[in-house]
């Protein structure tokens, strides 16, 4: 699970350019706009709170409300800002987590701000149109019987890993600590994260294989009009990926298009990019994953480079890392006209091994 708050050092503060009364930190990479007056200094231990994160409504938090809690980049004086620096006394009393790395972020109550979480929420909620069975809903043991018989989600599939990639800022010594191997980069595409699969099922005393449909955190039912079994319609990915007859593939993409997002690549219709081919939990090379996806007539995401190294590793992080966010910067091979979100690297050698750099231009424009 991602740490949206966490105790952290802080590693490097400089000043701002015509700021008076306020610094810019340096955090597990992030760069962090602070208050002179709080008197921070190098090698102190704080709470910091990163980019996506919901602040419960509460009192300490209340400077948040205007912002609706949520902790997203900013722009100040110039200066990037990525995340919230508190002192360790925000955190409750009889608190004994204060070493560097521990999770805060249950004992902040703090949540993820994730937007398809709530179109998944739609998808998986009954919509009741009867009157007898609204009526019937208010009795707990009919809805009991009526969600075991209609449930929708089935799970996600404990063999398949999700999508969610790990900021680049927290894995910085994942990247400094392999200098000469080379990486992949792929565009990072603002969209819905699908997932289709093939399992081995057995019924009745019959084995036989199954399709499957899951969004980036649940497991889809019957099909139905979401963007995800549309996708499955417009390839025919059930057809495609039962006829291979192996249990254990499955594809993984960005579904853009459509009313996805607000659709800002402006796309005439719903459509799917290939970022992961899986068979038996192993990731496909960038190769095979290119030939799959020209065999069965899929879209993969663009490829930035087939092969990317990290030069003078020896760097200051703080180096690399403004090195890494003004090259995420830049326009969608999808739409030039549109700011790409940033990209994704993933270790040619191992690809099991990924991250994600996401351009601050893209999030301050986009209010993420």
């Amino acid at each position: 699970m991602r740490k949206l708050a966490s105790i952290q050092k802080i590693t490097d503060i400089r000043p701002i350019e015509g700021a008076d009364k306020i610094m810019v930190c340096n955090i597990l990479g992030w760069e962090v706009v602070i208050a002179k007056r709080d008197n921070f200094k190098v090698g102190d231990l704080v709470v910091y709170v990163e980019v996506d994160s919901i602040l419960p409504e509460k009192p300490e938090f209340e400077f948040m409300r205007e912002r609706k809690f949520r902790v997203k980049t900013i722009k100040l004086r110039k200066q990037f800002s990525q995340g919230i620096v508190f002192p360790l006394s925000i955190l409750p009393s009889g608190c004994k987590r204060v070493n560097e790395g521990d999770d805060l972020t249950e004992v902040l109550g703090i949540v993820k701000y994730d937007p398809q979480a709530q179109e998944e929420k739609s998808i998986t909620t009954p919509q009741h149109k009867n009157k007898i069975v609204k009526y019937m809903m208010s009795f707990a043991w009919f809805r009991f019987i009526y969600f075991k018989l209609n449930r929708k989600d089935k799970g996600w599939p404990s063999w398949i890993a999700h999508t969610d990639e790990e900021n680049f800022q927290v894995c910085m010594r994942m990247l400094t600590s392999r200098p000469n191997e080379e990486w992949y980069v792929g565009e990072k595409i603002d969209g819905q994260s699908g997932t289709f699969f093939v399992e081995r099922v057995r019924k009745w005393g019959v084995t036989k294989l199954n399709f499957g449909v899951c969004s980036r955190n649940i497991r889809l039912g019957k099909p139905d009009e979401s963007s995800y079994w549309k996708i499955a319609r417009k390839y025919d990915l059930e057809n495609k990926l039962l006829s291979l007859k192996k249990a254990g593939i499955v594809i993984q993409g960005e579904i853009v298009g459509g009313k996805v997002q607000g659709n800002k690549y402006a796309l005439p219709e719903l459509d799917m990019y290939v970022f992961n081919v899986i068979e038996n939990g192993e990731r496909y090379s960038l190769e095979k994953m290119i030939e799959f996806c020209k065999q069965h007539k899929f879209k993969c995401v663009p490829i930035i480079y087939n092969s990317w190294v990290l030069k003078n590793p020896e760097r200051p992080i703080q180096e690399i890392v403004k090195e890494l966010l003004d090259w995420s910067n830049g326009k969608s091979v999808l739409n030039n006209n549109i700011l790409r979100e940033g990209f994704v690297l993933r270790l040619k050698s191992n690809t099991n091994i990924s991250f994600k750099i996401r351009s601050p231009e893209f999030l301050l424009k986009y209010g993420e």
